[in-house]
């Protein structure tokens, strides 16, 4: 029984061979204990050079590739193209520390399997799992092409190398295709030449031509049947026919197969008495006869090399002496039948050699008469048809295994004829769209093909029935049955008939739906991580400028009277600087930058502590329900800004409602199961907690949905909206561990469904506020602060107030400063993000010069390395950039205290 880990990964029966090609051992042995910890066993070798990766792809077999993106003088890009060149399809998959927009795409163009992130390893197996999955899909995938060109090549051999002529056609009389042996029959050169002609034109005769199609349509089958036909020479050729009807295609065509045998040397032979000895000894056909008894009489050089009997020691004796005893059985009927002067023509037979082999053999008996028409005995033509037979079952038996690989294949199979339309298909590929084979028959493939793709589709089938090439493969999207839409990795081959021509293509499809999902997913994250930080960019500079702009006012207006004209221009200034750093703080929201403080909250507290401001918010014409789960789990988040989400969700439902509707917020507990994860690749398997708000509103189009999130992107009228209240609460989530997923069609309404991991702590205590005296004091201020203008402001801001400011404007100048300076420093006032070093390492530094020194950090933004990573924590006092002379004044008098 196979071992399965409770994360649902299913570890392969022996460890994985992985090459990692990383700088960091350290990171390599990390990646190998994640994939270690979800039953993935490894055996991992590591190097940094591309000279020795190249070397051991050369010498080694390995099941994976693990490869940082920035190696030493070279890329995953590089590896990659190694790789390429190498032939191997080992999956590669780029395990790195970042990846950009650009970057990741590029490598998933290259031929990267996945990627992941180093502070996200836990997709890493799941990355693995699937590119191993998909490595065995392509291989099962080139497994059933092989099985297919070898079952076509024997079934063009047996066609091509039969003694017999071979022939189809169609029901009107067309020839659609034959072999050598039937064109060398009817005196032609090659098969080309009698292809696509009317049998009429290859002097068939009328009656033979329209008796033979009158009886197949009630028989099916005729078999054994003589016919004479003209060569193309117009001489006389005798042939045994076998002709069969097909059963009717699912295009609607009816298909006659049949084989012909020249046997005009035998009635040559029969029709000419005064060289009928010197033919029957001659004839390669066995030819003999007997008494009524049975008895051997005679006996030609054609019996003597089949049967491997001279006539000496054959003669005198009964003829079932080479017959099989289980097959002797046969003798009294059909001796009954030859006695009432009933010849049997044709009749095939199994026969036994001297030396004990057997022979199938095609037998001709006669009945011999006298004057008096009384049956004497009986004489007998048999031609040697045991390699024919051989033929014949090797080619059922190529028929059936084509059968069977068409009908078993793991992958969707189609055979599709030369306008286009699939006349067979196989299980896999129906339960795929949902059509029966009947369906399909009545289809062109271009009629389940995205209107998108048809074009190119159907130039590609053109160029390929057209010879341009052998086969094609495309990524397409299929239409299912009822709707829906599957893209799947569509290879197209040419079948050709005997002679070179095309007579149909077979099409395979591999279902690769997850995989584009998946790959639109990450294409969507690394576009919103990207925008992020240039958000985060922009508001941390904006900030600095708004800091200068409202400081700089604040305190002007200290300095006029309220009624005076100037105070009160300033007080329009600052109004439009507090809605400009209104708007900072959503792009920070948006970025994940924001300095939050995490509580951990019963979410239903907070929807209920909210209801009655959402009713007066929402109007009376719309209806809000809640349905709040008992015993729901708690999260830990900003409960100021889970209330700006849940606000900004609704105001945003109140206004998709414009006529009224209904509004819903539903809480739930949810286990995101592995599976889930797997199809949201920012999703983390786990307990969460649901919070769902829905709407029955005008929806959203697909198009729409795709930018939703993004900064300033609007579906409002000019005027009525900035675009950032959905790319805020985009940011809150992420920032708070959790994701959000939207589900929405045109004219349904709109449901935006909040995970947040579900913690086990309790409540976080509720603090009390007090105030702080914003007077000045008389301590020493270390301010360390890159932005000229902002340095300059802090500084007449605090002297103004009574204190002593050293400024000064980055970490090594500080150093200095803190080092040569004689008197007592009480505070450092730092920012957090400066070029060369951070403001907690420049904190740390000044600690251990002055010890027990106080520390105030100020930002426009935080990045992920401060803030994530724990370097700035909760306790650590902080303020936030734009921030008024009153603010800072107040905050610095709450840090130093009575100090």
């Amino acid at each position: 029984m196979d071992e399965t880990k409770p994360d649902g990964i299913t570890p392969p029966p022996k460890p994985l061979r992985v090459l990692m090609l990383e700088d960091s051992v350290r990171d390599a042995k990390l990646a190998a204990k994640v994939l270690e910890g979800s039953g993935i066993r490894v055996q991992f070798e590591v190097t940094d050079l591309s000279e020795v990766f190249r070397s051991n792809l050369e010498k080694f077999e390995y099941d994976v590739i693990l490869a940082d993106f920035n190696l030493r003088n070279w890329t995953a890009l590089d590896a990659l193209e190694i790789l390429k060149q190498s032939g191997k399809d080992i999956p590669l998959i780029v395990v790195t520390g970042s990846l950009g927009d650009e970057a990741a795409a590029e490598c998933i163009k290259q031929g990267a399997a996945d990627f992941a992130l180093k502070d996200r390893l836990a997709r890493l197996p799941v990355a693995v799992q699937r590119a191993l999955e998909e490595k065995r899909l392509r291989e099962q995938h080139k497994h059933a092409e092989r099985e297919l060109r070898e079952s076509e090549e024997r079934y063009r051999l047996l066609f091509e190398r039969n003694l017999a002529g071979v022939f189809r056609t169609v029901m009107d009389g067309h020839v659609l295709e034959c072999n050598q042996a039937m064109a060398n029959i009817l005196g032609f050169a090659s098969p080309r030449e009698i292809v696509d002609r009317h049998v009429g034109g290859l002097n068939f005769s009328d009656d033979d031509r329209a008796g033979i199609f009158e009886r197949l349509k009630v028989e099916r089958r005729l078999t054994n049947f003589e016919m004479r036909l003209r060569r193309q020479d117009g001489s006389p050729v005798w042939v045994i026919g076998n002709i069969s009807l097909l059963p009717l295609t699912t295009t609607g065509l009816r298909i006659i197969e049949g084989t012909l045998i020249d046997i005009t040397a035998r009635k040559l032979a029969e029709s000419e008495n005064g060289r009928l000895a010197l033919v029957v000894n001659s004839s390669d056909d066995a030819i003999f006869s007997t008494t009524r008894e049975g008895i051997i009489v005679t006996w030609n050089a054609g019996a003597e090399r089949m049967f491997g009997y001279a006539a000496e020691e054959i003669k005198g004796k009964h003829f079932s002496t080479f017959i099989p005893e289980e097959r002797r059985v046969d003798l009294a009927g059909n001796q009954e039948r030859l006695f009432h002067g009933e010849a049997l023509v044709h009749y095939e037979h199994e026969n036994m050699r001297k030396d004990g082999s057997r022979i199938q053999v095609s037998l001709t008996l006669s009945p011999i008469k006298d004057a008096a028409g009384f049956v004497t005995g009986v004489s007998v033509i048999a031609r040697d048809i045991t390699e024919r037979k051989r033929a014949e079952e090797s080619l059922r038996e190529s028929e059936e295994r084509f059968r069977a690989t068409f009908e078993n294949a793991g992958i969707g199979m189609a055979l599709v004829d030369m306008q286009g339309r699939p006349f067979r298909s196989n299980p896999i590929l129906r339960q795929m769209l949902g059509y029966s084979e009947e369906e399909f028959g009545r289809m062109a493939f271009t009629e389940f093909t995205h209107p998108d793709d048809r074009a190119l589709d159907w130039e590609l089938y053109r160029d390929l029935i057209g010879g341009k090439y052998e086969k094609y493969e495309m990524e397409k999207r299929f239409l299912k049955k009822g709707g829906g839409v599957l893209w799947g990795l569509m290879t197209v081959s040419l079948i050709k008939g005997g002679d070179g021509r095309p007579v149909c293509a077979v099409g395979m499809v591999q279902d690769i739906t997850e995989r584009k999902d998946l790959e639109e997913q990450v294409r969507l994250a690394v576009k919103m991580e990207a925008v992020g930080r240039l958000a985060g960019g922009v508001a941390h500079d904006f900030n600095n400028l708004l800091t200068i702009i409202n400081g700089y006012t604040e305190l002007l207006m200290d300095k006029f009277a309220s009624d005076d004209w100037a105070s009160i221009y300033l007080k329009e200034i600052a109004q439009a600087g507090e809605r400009a750093a209104a708007l900072t703080r959503q792009l920070l929201a948006f970025s994940r930058s924001q300095v939050l403080a995490p509580q951990v909250l019963d979410l239903n507290a907070v929807v209920s502590n909210l209801e009655k401001m959402l009713r007066r918010l929402i109007g009376e014409d719309i209806e809000l329900s809640t349905a709040l789960a008992p015993s729901l789990g708690r999260v830990k988040a900003d409960p100021g800004q889970i209330e700006q989400v849940i606000m900004n969700l609704v105001v945003n439902a109140r206004d998709a409602m414009p006529n009224g509707g209904h509004l819903t917020i539903e809480t739930s507990n949810a286990e995101l199961d592995e599976t889930y994860a797997r199809n949201h690749v920012t999703i983390k398997p786990g307990p969460h907690v649901l919070l769902a708000v829905a709407d029955t509103g005008v929806g959203m189009a697909p198009e729409t949905q795709a930018h939703i999130f993004e900064p300033f992107f609007t579906t409002k009228e000019q005027g009525k909206g900035t675009g950032l209240g959905l790319a805020t609460v985009y940011g809150i989530v992420k920032q708070s561990g959790g994701s959000i997923w939207v589900y929405s069609e045109v004219g349904q309404g709109s449901v935006f469904k909040i995970y947040l991991p579900i913690v086990n702590e309790g409540p976080t205590p509720e603090q009390v506020k007090t105030e702080t005296d914003s007077s000045g004091g008389t301590e020493t201020i270390l301010v360390v602060e890159d932005e000229v203008g902002v340095r300059s402001l802090i500084n007449l801001a605090l002297v103004s107030s009574g204190y002593k400011v050293l400024e000064t404007d980055g970490a090594k100048s500080a150093l200095e400063l803190c080092a040569k300076y004689d008197g007592p420093i009480h505070l450092l006032l730092t920012d957090v993000v400066m070029p060369q070093m951070s403001g907690p390492m420049v904190a740390e530094r000044v600690a251990t010069l002055r010890p027990g020194i106080k520390v105030l950090y100020m930002s426009g933004y935080t990045d992920d390395a401060v803030v994530r990573h724990g370097v700035l924590t909760q306790e650590m006092p902080f303020i936030q950039k734009p921030f008024s002379p009153l603010a800072l004044r107040k905050k610095i008098r709450g840090v130093l205290g009575g100090t």
